[in-house]
């Protein structure tokens, strides 16, 4: 029985199987049926506590990198904004979309603006070129202007270039703000991933618990006795504290679908699972 205390990983589970099954041929041979029954049982368990365990060490590390990731964004956002801290990672990336977007059309406003003042840099050109015939045609009668109507027109031409190489500058400056949408798009399906995944995998670790308490599964072989005596009580807790939202509070505004479960709420919840 002592075997069946230890916690069984999911590198540890084939050798396991190969053993247990070595001994379930030989109990069989020998016609224990007890035994062989009793080793049945025992490899049920330890699969089933296999699937249970890596469901919570995936589910807590997702859960802390969320939270990690979570509380950086909202660090750089309180020292560069200086807003309070958000409640989730959503709502802090959802910020910063918004912070972005809010960037980028600035400064596509600001580039509208600028290729307004190149269009008028072009007709003022336009009206120079006048002011150079009329140059050219007083080249022949003053001595004094000889070489000025090449040398202004080189200027001029050179001029002219650099107008365009920033009216390129500046258009591929405006298309590339317009991929913000885009990106801040992107973004936001990730956002909903994640809580989606999260909030999934912590409704899976809550039926597992439950499903085992029900079968009569022995779910202290690996967190401990105290562990699992909080899970039913993190249960009952959360269904009392919905219960008097339910009864004490008005329509509530709902949440978006990308939001997961509460953080704390998820906290408790694995801990009294013990991951």
């Amino acid at each position: 029985m002592a075997e069946q205390d230890k916690t069984v990983d999911l590198d540890g589970l084939e050798e396991l199987l190969k053993d247990k099954a070595q001994e379930l041929v030989a109990a069989l041979e020998a016609g224990k049926l007890p035994l062989a029954i009793e080793l049945i049982n025992q490899l049920q368990t330890a699969r089933h506590e296999v699937f249970y365990n890596e469901v919570g060490h995936l589910t807590r590390g997702l859960h802390e990198a969320i939270k990690s990731f979570s509380s950086d964004v909202g660090g750089q956002l309180d020292e560069q904004a200086g807003k309070e801290a958000m409640s989730d990672a959503s709502d802090r990336l959802s910020y910063v979309i918004e912070l972005t977007e809010d960037t980028a059309h600035k400064t596509m406003d600001r580039v509208d603006q600028s290729l307004t003042l190149v269009d008028r840099l072009d007709d003022q050109s336009s009206r120079f070129r006048d002011l150079l015939m009329l140059v050219g045609q007083l080249e022949g009668e003053f001595k004094a202007l000889d070489g000025v109507y090449d040398r202004t027109c080189s200027l001029k031409d050179e001029s002219e270039n650099t107008i365009g190489e920033l009216r390129t500058a500046l258009t591929e400056i405006l298309v590339s703000q317009g991929f913000q949408d885009i990106t801040g798009q992107l973004i936001r399906r990730v956002i909903t991933l994640l809580t989606q995944v999260e909030s999934q995998l912590v409704k899976l670790m809550d039926m597992a618990s439950k499903v085992e308490r029900l079968s009569g599964v022995d779910i202290t072989a690996s967190f401990g006795k105290s562990d699992a005596a909080e899970v039913g009580d993190t249960t009952s807790k959360r269904d009392e504290k919905k219960n008097q939202e339910v009864k004490a509070e008005g329509p509530q505004v709902p949440k978006g679908d990308n939001v997961a479960c509460d953080q704390d709420d998820v906290d408790e919840l694995l801990s009294s699972l013990g991951f």
